[in-house]
């Protein structure tokens, strides 16, 4: 008797656990309908002449709907003050004037678990001051019949000035191949000064890479000119330039490596009309001698992220590469890191690397060197300067 008693009671419990586990089951997979868009669109600008963006919020539910299911969404400038406790922004309301929503209701047809995407349409908003951040905050309003997740109810869009630069290329595993052309030809094929100005970024200057002599190549030519960063004798993230007579300077281990995570300007001043060597980092002379002795000639088989073999890519971004047939003095150097003028005097080529799509790279001097990449290059958005 006690053993049917204790089988009893077991079958009971199993019963109570199970009918409990069934509960959850049933009440954790309730059918919800959330946004799966980002939760923060961030790469709206205010750029002159740039009137009209459209953004579109896309949704989904967790289960196909059981029939059609109509959601309307609308502007929540309430919660501008929530997302800047969340994201530690400091943005303000964007107006009503300068968005539009649209007035119909988006559908989930019956059988889908997906319905049309909301178009978001931004107006005017080369308006708006470019000193300022803004956010709109959408959220679903109502949906016919099926609860909202609230963690994923609402999306932001923030809107803020545009900054010097947008957008840089990943060139890692890739390379361009450099043609002079015409006037630019003639001034690189017997150069007897020149300056070359670089923005770069790497989170590894090995880029994976485990050989003992890892060299990421920047710009030049192999046994010309060439400015590169690593060799055998030093560690992978310092800065030496191939000068024509052979020298390899700075010399190893006399300069502090270059920065990982972080954006850094290198520039190179190489003018045989003083005997100047000076290589600047963000601005500040870091090495310099006068070994300048030869004039330059990097018109053939000039190259951006590739020398000797395939081996010698660049692991990382790079951005406002540019060539100058003069010596800029340490203040130009100094106080246009981010954007100079391409028609500005004695410029030779400007590749900005700000395409945003496709393999090819312009010389925004107008000069005819466009680049052409081994392969496209994978596009990061950026802000730099950073916009505070």
């Amino acid at each position: 008797m006690k053993i049917v008693q204790y089988l009893s009671v077991f079958c009971l419990l199993a019963l109570s656990v199970g009918c409990k586990h069934d509960d959850e089951a049933e009440h954790h997979f309730d059918n919800k309908l959330y946004i799966t868009s980002e939760s923060v669109t961030s790469d709206l600008l205010i750029k002159n002449g740039v009137t009209t963006e459209t953004r579109s919020i896309a949704m989904r539910l967790a289960m196909p709907a059981e029939q059609n299911i109509a959601v309307t969404f609308a502007a929540r400038p309430e919660l501008t003050a929530m997302y800047n406790l969340i994201y530690k922004d400091n943005a303000e309301a964007l107006p009503a004037e300068y968005y539009a929503l649209p007035e119909t209701p988006a559908i989930i047809r019956a059988g889908e678990i997906t319905g049309e995407e909301v178009p978001v349409e931004f107006v005017g908003i080369d308006r708006l001051d470019d000193q300022r951040r803004y956010v709109l905050p959408v959220s679903i309003a109502s949906a016919d019949g099926i609860d909202v997740l609230e963690s994923r109810r609402t999306v932001y869009f923030l809107i803020k000035g545009a900054a010097l630069i947008n957008v840089v290329a990943n060139i890692s595993e890739m390379y361009f191949r450099v043609e002079f052309s015409g006037e630019a030809y003639d001034d690189m094929s017997f150069a007897p000064v020149v300056t070359v100005e670089a923005l770069l970024r790497s989170n590894d200057w090995t880029g994976g890479r485990t050989n003992n002599d890892v060299i990421s190549t920047v710009f030049g030519m192999e046994n010309h000119f060439l400015i590169r960063i690593g060799d055998a004798d030093r560690p992978a993230n310092q800065l030496q330039v191939v000068c024509p007579d052979g020298s390899k300077w700075p010399a190893a281990n006399t300069v502090d490596g270059l920065p990982t995570g972080e954006w850094v300007h290198i520039a190179i001043v190489y003018d045989t009309t003083t005997g100047e060597r000076i290589y600047y980092r963000d601005g500040r002379v870091v090495a310099s001698d006068m070994g300048a002795v030869r004039p330059l000639d990097i018109t053939d088989n000039c190259n951006i992220g590739i020398s000797y073999n395939g081996d010698r890519w660049l692991p990382g971004e790079i951005s406002e590469l540019r060539v100058w047939k003069c010596q800029r003095t340490a203040e130009q150097i100094a106080s246009n890191p981010y954007r100079v003028s391409p028609d500005s005097e004695n410029l030779v080529a400007y590749w900005k690397f700000n395409e945003g799509s496709g393999r090819t790279v312009y010389d925004v001097t107008g000069h005819g060197a466009d680049l052409s990449g081994s392969r496209e290059p994978k596009w990061v958005s950026v802000e730099l300067p950073p916009i505070e």
